[in-house]
C-alpha cells in the first residue's frame, strides 16, 4: 500500500528568445510549493525567482521565501551549480524550494532544444523531425 506519494511538473514558456521562465509545482500530502524562476538562456543566468507555498508544516517555513534571492545571478550552467543551490536555498531556506530550482534547471536545456525544434517546424513544416533531433541532441 502506498502511503506517501509526492509529484513535481515543471513547465517553461519563452518570453522572448533569450528569456525562459520555468513554473514548478511540488505537491505532497503534506506541502504545496511553487516557483517561478525566469532564466537568461545564453549563460543559464536566473534573472528572477519567485516562490510560494500553499501547504506546509511550521509556522517559519514562510521565511524561507525571501531566501529564493540569493539564486539570482546564479548560472544553471556553471559547474556544481546544482550544489550552490541546495546549499544557499535548501539549507538556509528551504529543501523543497531548492529540489523545485534544481529541476527547473535541469530542464533548461530541454526547454531550449523543444524551442528549436518548434521554430525550425514553424519556418519548414515538411522538416524531417528525427533527423533534426538526430542532428541537434548529439552530445556537446
Amino acid at each position: 500500500m502506498i502511503t506517501f506519494s509526492r509529484s513535481q511538473v515543471i513547465g517553461a514558456e519563452f518570453l522572448d528568445n533569450g528569456t525562459v521562465r520555468f513554473n514548478g509545482i511540488q505537491e505532497d500530502h503534506i506541502y504545496g510549493m511553487e516557483v517561478q524562476m525566469e532564466v537568461r538562456i545564453a549563460d543559464g543566468e536566473i534573472l528572477n525567482v519567485k516562490g510560494d507555498m500553499k501547504r506546509y508544516t511550521n509556522f517559519v517555513c514562510p521565511q524561507a521565501i525571501p531566501v529564493l534571492q540569493t539564486a539570482v545571478g546564479l548560472s544553471l550552467l556553471e559547474a556544481g551549480w546544482d550544489k550552490k543551490i541546495m546549499r544557499e536555498i535548501g539549507r538556509k531556506g528551504c529543501e523543497h524550494f531548492a529540489e523545485i530550482i534544481i529541476e527547473c534547471g535541469r530542464c533548461l536545456k530541454q526547454a531550449v532544444q523543444s524551442k528549436s525544434l518548434h521554430d525550425a517546424l514553424a519556418k519548414d513544416p515538411a522538416l524531417d523531425q528525427k533527423q533534426f533531433l538526430i542532428d541537434n541532441l548529439k552530445p556537446a
